[in-house]
C-alpha cells in the first residue's frame, strides 16, 4: 500500500511540474526587430547588466532613431511568441531609454509614463513589482516592447524575465479525476 501511495505521489508531482514549466526569456539576437542591432555599449551611459537581474541579456537599439525626436520602434520577444500556451510572467526586469510600453495582443501591460522613473537607462526596473502582480501573456500572442526616443539622443531597451505556463482547465480536471480515483481505490483497499 505504501508503495502504491509513493508511486501515485511521484506521478502527481511529475505531472504537475510538467503542467507549469518555467519559460526564461531575455533580449537577445533572436528577438525580432527590423533595423535593430545589439549593443554592449554600457560605459558612461547605460546600466551594465553584468551582475544584475539583467545579466546575460543584451541592449537592443535602433540606431536610425537615435537623432530623431519621438522616433519609435518595436521588438517582440521570440521565446514567448505564440506558444499556444498561456503564461504568467513571474519576473520581468527592464532598463530603457527613453520611454517604454510593453504590450501583449494589443493590451498594454506596462507604460513607463505611468511611473515617475528618472534616468531609467541607469537602473534595473522590476516591472512585476511596479504592476503589483504578474501579468498574463496569451498563448496566441506575444510580448512586444515599444521604445520611443523622446530626448533626441541614443535610445535602447534591455529585458530579462521568467514566465510559467498556465495549465488548461481540461488538464486540471483530468488531474482531479485521477486523484479522486486514487482516493477511491485506497479507501476500497482499506475496507
Amino acid at each position: 500500500m505504501k508503495t502504491l501511495s509513493l508511486i501515485a505521489a511521484t506521478a502527481v508531482l511529475s505531472f504537475t511540474s510538467a503542467i507549469a514549466h518555467a519559460i526564461p526569456f531575455m533580449s537577445s539576437l533572436g528577438d525580432e526587430c527590423v533595423g535593430c542591432t545589439l549593443s554592449g555599449q554600457t560605459v558612461g551611459t547605460y546600466v551594465d547588466p553584468t551582475g544584475t537581474a539583467l545579466d546575460g541579456a543584451d541592449w537592443i537599439q535602433d540606431q536610425a532613431s537615435w537623432w530623431v525626436d519621438n522616433a519609435g520602434y518595436r521588438i517582440w520577444e521570440e521565446d514567448l511568441n505564440k506558444t499556444g500556451t498561456d503564461a504568467i510572467i513571474h519576473s520581468l526586469f527592464v532598463s530603457y531609454d527613453d520611454d517604454l510600453i510593453i504590450k501583449s495582443k494589443g493590451q498594454t501591460i506596462f507604460d513607463s509614463e505611468d511611473y515617475n522613473i528618472s534616468s531609467p537607462w541607469t537602473k534595473v526596473i522590476d516591472v512585476v513589482d511596479l504592476l503589483g502582480g504578474s501579468p498574463l501573456i496569451a498563448g496566441d500572442g506575444r510580448l512586444n516592447f515599444y521604445v520611443t526616443n523622446s530626448e533626441n539622443y541614443a535610445t535602447g531597451v534591455i529585458w530579462k524575465g521568467e514566465a510559467k505556463s498556465v495549465p488548461e482547465p481540461g488538464t486540471l480536471a483530468l488531474l482531479g479525476l485521477g486523484l479522486s480515483g486514487l482516493v477511491v481505490a485506497r479507501r476500497k483497499k482499506m475496507q
